[in-house]
């Protein structure tokens, strides 16, 4: 049997991290929780919540792609042959990973496995089954997002990239292809990491007997939402400059270029303009090489 090592990236919410982690008692896994820099401390409830679980501290809030990269190295070196990497609001159905490592385990060019997520406030719907990629100006299309469950999410398939929340991991492929990339932060970095492994010749699965359950998306705290759009913005043009080809990177351009100034004199118009203002500026900073205002957006 496989061993298998969950990593929960936490940040601010010492009781979301602990729902995550109380979600895993019924699965045959070691647990690792990166505390991702200094905000709300997580540990010691840990510690008597769940004296098993190993935390791994972080000086300083090294985003969604890096608080995940060390935790992989944490649960790499105890000896994972699978790591489960899940965001810290993410609470894993029973029987998921046993589901994980069947597709797993039936083909060994299997790089990573992927839930079907379910959206937290009403089970009947999906939060994500899988992605797509459209080159349009969000870049990405979410498959299956806040539809109800049906037959179409169904069946085992293999998919352009799997959602970041639960993703789990063939340790043999993150030595092939590398640990995610920390350039993005936050946002898109599962995107990246599924593209250069389909890439190097492995698959990337959508297996709907995996569940996962995930809060969901709403509006937001206004915090979230501006993290996320200065960064959902900024990582397509990573991306694109990373895997699109001219006529790829040409349409997002144009997509962008269109729909951008539009939406900003829309909301322009209604006096709340500072998300598209982000986004925009996440574009700039993206184009001309420029670090994330990580103070601005509260992540330092």
């Amino acid at each position: 049997m496989p061993r298998v090592v969950a990593v929960i990236v936490h940040w601010r919410d010492p009781d979301a991290t602990l729902g995550c982690v109380a979600s895993l008692a019924g699965e045959d896994v070691g647990v690792v929780v990166v505390e991702n820099g200094p905000a709300a401390p997580v540990g010691e409830r840990l510690a008597r919540a769940a004296p098993h679980a190993v935390c791994v501290p972080s000086a300083e809030n090294r985003g969604y792609a890096g608080g995940a990269n060390l935790g992989i190295a944490a649960a790499r070196a105890r000896g994972a042959d699978v790591v489960l990497v899940l965001n810290d609001d993410v609470r894993v159905a029973p029987g998921a990973t046993a589901a994980a490592l069947r597709a797993l385990e039936a083909d060994p060019r299997v790089a990573v496995v992927g839930p079907k997520v379910i959206a937290q406030e009403d089970p009947r719907r999906l939060w994500l089954a899988w992605g797509e990629l459209t080159w349009r100006q969000s870049l990405v299309a979410l498959v299956g997002a806040g539809e109800p469950d049906g037959p179409e999410f169904a069946h085992e398939r293999d998919v352009p990239w799997v959602a970041g929340c639960a993703m789990w991991l063939r340790t043999a492929a993150l030595e092939a292809v590398g640990a995610f990339d920390e350039a993005f932060f936050a946002y898109h970095e599962e995107v990246d990491w599924c593209t250069r492994a389909r890439r190097a010749g492995w698959r990337v699965v959508y297996c709907p007997a995996a569940v996962v359950h995930h809060a969901g998306r709403g509006s937001g705290a206004p915090e979230s939402v501006r993290i996320r759009k200065y960064f959902a913005a900024r990582n397509s043009i990573l991306f694109a400059r990373r895997h699109g080809t001219l006529t790829q990177r040409a349409k997002l351009a144009a997509f962008l270029a269109a729909s951008l100034p539009v939406e900003l004199l829309w909301h322009l118009a209604r006096g709340d303009a500072a998300t598209v203002l982000l986004k925009m500026r996440g574009v700039r900073d993206a184009v001309t090489g420029r670090p994330p205002p990580l103070e601005i957006l509260g992540l330092r």
